[in-house]
């Protein structure tokens, strides 16, 4: 999981795709549509032991949207096939929570809607 919201951050698209499944890989991802990520918090992870072949994660990660702090919250599921770990697919909780920057509701000094403890200024709002 860690390794694919790392591929995210740094638009590495055949990462992502490689470590899709084939079942619901999509052909293309462009990087260019791909928002800014700068967060991710693990809430629980389920099954997915060394001698498991599916697991379960649950995630919150954060990005920046045309100037909005975005929060994605999804429990993904992934299997293991050949000793590799493959995204399948997931169930998004919610429907996104988006804080306008532009509003003053999160501004420069606040800490940082992704919960890295930072200002937003030196974190998503860079």
């Amino acid at each position: 999981m860690r390794s694919r919201y790392t591929a995210y951050v740094e638009k590495n698209s055949a990462y992502v795709l490689r470590t899709w499944h084939p079942s619901t890989r999509p052909s293309v991802l462009d990087p260019a549509t791909q928002p800014d990520w700068c967060g991710l918090t693990i809430v629980r992870t389920g099954q997915g032991r060394e001698a498991g072949n599916e697991g379960i994660v649950e995630f919150v990660a954060t990005a920046l949207v045309r100037n909005r702090v975005c929060k994605l919250h999804e429990v993904s599921r992934f299997v293991k096939e050949a000793g590799q770990w493959l995204y399948v697919g997931g169930e998004i909780i919610g429907n996104g929570e988006l804080v306008d920057a532009d509003t003053g509701k999160v501004s420069r000094n606040d800490p940082c809607p992704c919960g890295s403890g930072k200002k937003f200024k030196k974190c998503c709002g860079r």
